[in-house]
């Protein structure tokens, strides 16, 4: 399975804090991918305030432990107690996907009685 990838800077802007005073920026320009694929030259502005309103955008955030295929005939066998084997190792980094798209890798850990990742890496 192919993920598209953020870039960290790309990350780090949708994550910003929209509580903090945000510095003086000018309208940006950002190419409308159906002119674009047209060869079309123009581009739609954003204001400040509409970019600063996106770290209030809620993001579906999903780790991937892994992954298998099974048959149908498979499928329609599990119950509770069944055990899955996954592609991944115990020790193997785990996918953090954002929105369905990879943004980086990670440890998993247990917090409190709780999964959790850390990061290792950004893709």
């Amino acid at each position: 399975m192919k993920h598209s990838t953020l870039t960290p800077e790309e990350l780090n802007a949708l994550l910003e804090d929209v509580e903090t005073p945000c510095p003086e920026l000018p309208d940006l320009e950002i190419p409308d991918q159906t002119e674009k694929e047209a060869g079309k030259e123009e581009r739609r502005t954003f204001s400040r305030e509409q970019i600063a309103s996106l770290g209030n955008l809620e993001l579906e955030v999903r780790i991937e432990l892994g992954q298998t295929t099974m048959l149908l005939s498979e499928v329609a066998k599990l119950k509770p107690g069944s055990v899955v084997i996954l592609d991944k190792h115990v020790n193997d980094l785990v996918n953090v996907l954002v929105n369905g798209k990879a943004v980086a890798r990670g440890e998993l850990l247990v917090v409190d009685g709780c999964f959790s990742v850390r990061i290792t890496e950004f893709l």
